[in-house]
């Protein structure tokens, strides 16, 4: 089966690149541009079924991939909870407590927001997202509109990379388009990574830099 995993495209949160994790937030005017141009590039895939998160931006973004589809809503797909770090700036998130911020940019798989989840929590939900996707649909073309901090973290997990290194290693852009090959009693196949040439002709200026 061929997965095709795609993130949301631009909210007001994404723009900026806050932490936002669970809150609610619509596609920007240029959100709603990327998911059109992303929408153009899959028009001729037939896709046996769609899946998206429990938030509005998923499902949102899912319309413009996939018309007409009613996607189905799978909680393991969900961004990571970023507790008490919600809405806040990297720099404003480390004001508050400036260890355990650190350590969990060291760590992240092992510290969390307060309040909030680990990289291997979300590792663990996300897996189990993509097992029922592919017991559902073992054949096929199969599309699945999640989130940032979600994807980076599954690509580390499909593929045996440390999922502590994810924020450091693993990019994902808004409206990002990702094909991963799962194959039954074999590893996970990964085709495609943040690929956004539907958003432009340089990829250098429709990505972001490393941190």
């Amino acid at each position: 089966m061929l997965l095709y995993l795609c993130r949301h495209a631009q909210t007001a949160s994404s723009a900026v690149d806050s932490f936002n994790g669970r809150a609610e937030l619509l596609l920007t005017q240029e959100g709603r541009k990327q998911a059109t141009r992303l929408g153009a590039r899959l028009r001729g895939v037939a896709f046996e079924a769609v899946f998206c998160s429990p938030l509005g931006r998923t499902a949102e973004t899912s319309a413009f991939l996939a018309p007409g589809r009613d996607p189905a809503v799978l909680e393991g797909l969900t961004e990571i909870d970023y507790g008490a770090w919600e809405g806040l700036s990297p720099a404003q998130a480390r004001a508050l407590d400036p260890a355990r911020y650190d350590a969990w940019e060291e760590d992240p798989a092992r510290t969390a927001p307060p309040g909030g989840e680990t990289a291997a929590q979300v590792a663990e939900r996300a897996l189990a997202a993509v097992d029922e996707i592919s017991r559902r649909h073992p054949e096929g073309r199969v599309l699945a509109v999640s989130h940032k901090a979600t994807l980076r973290i599954l690509a580390a997990a499909l593929t045996g990379a440390p999922i502590a290194r994810y924020r450091k290693t693993w990019p994902q852009d808004e409206c990002a388009l990702n094909l991963v090959e799962l194959r039954a009693a074999r590893t996970p196949f990964l085709r495609l990574w943040n690929d956004t040439a539907h958003l432009g002709l340089d990829p250098g200026a429709v990505t972001r830099g490393g941190k």
